[in-house]
């Protein structure tokens, strides 16, 4: 089954912080996810709820991550690692919090290009050979 780059994008996410990501993003969502998997059953796949980790797809994903415009490598980071709340991602990245659509949009973007660079790389065979330079003002 192909992964789309949302997956893959979470697969990074959780890599980059050790496996250690929560489920939505709130301790109270957590402990529920987690308190759901163990009554199922599931108790011994806690630690990253019944997924195992790509390491080596977090890897190429870190390295297309690294390709992208100086805002988008940031608004992923804050949004998928930090887990951050959209109204302070945009106050520390400079964008404007209303209409929040403004977020969505940017983060779509930021999505896409990273879906883009993850192509690039794929059929160049070797994700390190181009310059980041290159893309990052010609996806603009």
């Amino acid at each position: 089954m192909k992964q789309t780059t949302k997956d893959r994008i979470i697969n990074w996410a959780r890599w980059a912080c050790g496996g250690t990501r929560r489920g939505n993003g709130t301790m109270t969502g957590y402990i529920c996810d987690r308190m759901r998997i163990a009554a199922q059953g599931e108790a011994g796949s806690l630690s990253g709820f019944g997924d195992r980790i790509d390491s080596a797809d977090a890897a190429l994903v870190e390295r297309a991550w690294k390709r992208l415009q100086p805002l988008r490598r940031e608004l992923l980071r804050w949004h998928y690692i930090q887990d951050a709340r959209p109204e302070l991602t945009c106050r520390c990245l400079g964008l404007k919090p209303r209409p929040t659509s403004i977020y969505d949009i940017e983060l779509a973007k930021a999505e896409a290009e990273l879906g883009q660079v993850l192509a690039l790389q794929a059929d160049e065979g070797s994700p390190s050979r181009t310059s980041t330079r290159a893309y990052a003002h010609g996806a603009a």
